[in-house]
């Protein structure tokens, strides 16, 4: 089978189909007999040819007469392809790369291109140690270029931050994540987690910041582990798990996931509840919530039930009688572009306004269903203030009835009593968290 092929066929699909990368790997993977190691080079490649497109594309125009946004679809893909494995891939000889473009043009029937594309990758293997990139003085294009980052979003985030701050966002961003486990504590204890796994050929090390969390090495399928099947760990990165480590509270017993898809925090919510209580799992779709199915049933969980519900209206039937909501809101998703590549072509400045309208209109409605007495939580995996801390001052000052309570945990920020968290290297993703607590005398937890 051609590994390439396979690669163009879901770079094809991304880009004029608008399907996500992890979803086209699937589509085009999932019932092929590919080995680990092909499978491994299958997703280092889509990943990377999308995580790296502006870089590559700078590059390709220095020695094409052709612009890349001039390009026939698949002649332009290609090419991308290929360059991001002669930039980043040096086990791969470079005559194997130009071959290897060469063969997939032909199979596209484009016998007249094949001079272009050899001529245009082998001009870049003779100069690629010279290429002269962006000037430092141009700060924007620079980062740029060197990040892959649209231009709009990296003013966006210098404005919110230092600029160390922000190019340390922008590598990080573009490093492998670790793959992040939390033990199912009602399932196994932690070493008898760590012993299944490593039983199992799993390598496995401590978390960063939440005692639950596993780092785990990367598995090519994890649903064939048998210690997956049995329920013994959920999936969740661990600024993920922090939302439970925040809002739960001992004697808790009724808790509303307002944007519960695919259910990583509800599953930790219902664990920490020790089976009793209820999680209520809300989401705008019966598709949503088939994850959220999914996940339960193989976790042995009893304490939650699902419902379809449109988070930006008001459900009567749950006003006031949760002592805690989890609302993890729609955002950007700057915070997890390690893992969704895509998202650097999908979002925009005023794509992130129009999430902030959505976040407080949400807001307005999750502060209904909590108890006087009880918690409010405000999520989102992303890193901008706009949709962050700006979103906290408006609700403040719009709801007198709640207060900011101090977040205090060795990760959250003790300037502001929130979690603000950048993606670390090796560590979580980036995330925010804010707690609201709904006033009410002589009610304590």
């Amino acid at each position: 089978m051609n590994l390439r092929w396979l690669v163009l066929k879901i770079l094809d699909a991304i880009e004029f189909e608008g399907i996500f990368v992890h979803e086209a790997i699937e589509r085009f993977t999932a019932e092929s007999d590919l080995s680990k190691q092909d499978r491994a080079f299958i997703k280092k490649v889509v990943f990377g040819t999308i995580e790296q497109q502006i870089r590559i594309d700078y590059v390709i125009n220095q020695f094409s007469k052709i612009k890349v946004n001039q390009m026939k679809p698949a002649v332009r893909l290609t090419l991308r392809l290929s360059v991001y494995q002669l930039l980043y891939m040096e086990n791969i000889p470079d005559s194997a790369v130009c071959n290897e473009a060469v063969k997939l043009i032909k199979k596209r029937k484009m016998l007249r291109l094949t001079g272009f594309v050899n001529g245009v990758l082998r001009a870049i293997i003779r100069q690629k140690d010279s290429i002269q990139w962006p000037s430092k003085d141009d700060i924007l294009t620079f980062f740029s270029v060197k990040y892959s980052f649209e231009p709009d979003i990296i003013q966006l985030l210098l404005e919110d931050y230092d600029k160390d701050v922000v190019e340390n966002f922008l590598s990080v961003s573009n490093e492998q994540a670790p793959l992040t486990i939390r033990v199912q504590k009602t399932n196994i204890t932690k070493q008898g987690l760590i012993d299944a796994l490593e039983k199992e050929g799993v390598d496995v090390s401590e978390g960063r910041y939440i005692d639950d969390a596993l780092h785990i090495g990367q598995i090519d399928k994890i649903n064939l582990l048998d210690s997956f099947n049995q329920g013994y760990f959920q999936v969740q990165d661990e600024s993920s798990m922090m939302v439970a480590d925040v809002g739960f509270e001992d004697g808790m017993t009724t808790i509303i996931d307002l944007c519960a898809a695919p259910g990583g925090k509800t599953m930790h919510l219902a664990d920490k509840l020790e089976g009793k209580g209820q999680v209520f799992a809300f989401d705008i779709s019966d598709k949503k919530l088939d994850r959220v199915r999914e996940n339960y049933t193989r976790l042995g969980l009893t304490n939650i039930s699902e419902k379809i519900n449109d988070a930006t209206v008001l459900n009567q039937a749950y006003i006031g009688i949760a002592d805690l909501i989890v609302a993890d809101l729609p955002c950007s998703g700057l915070g997890i572009i390690r893992k969704k590549p895509d998202i650097k072509w999908h979002i925009t400045v005023d794509r992130i306004k129009s999430l902030k309208k959505l976040q407080q209109d949400i807001l307005e409605v999750a502060k209904n269903y909590v108890k006087p007495g009880g918690v409010l939580v405000f999520s989102t995996c992303t890193v901008t203030k706009t949709e962050n801390q700006d979103n906290v001052d408006w609700f403040l000052d719009r709801n007198k009835d709640f207060e900011l309570e101090p977040i205090q945990k060795n990760y959250s920020d003790p300037k502001t009593g929130m979690v603000s968290m950048m993606p670390i290297s090796n560590g979580p993703d980036g995330f925010f968290i804010a707690k609201f607590r709904k006033k009410c005398e002589n009610v304590k937890y």
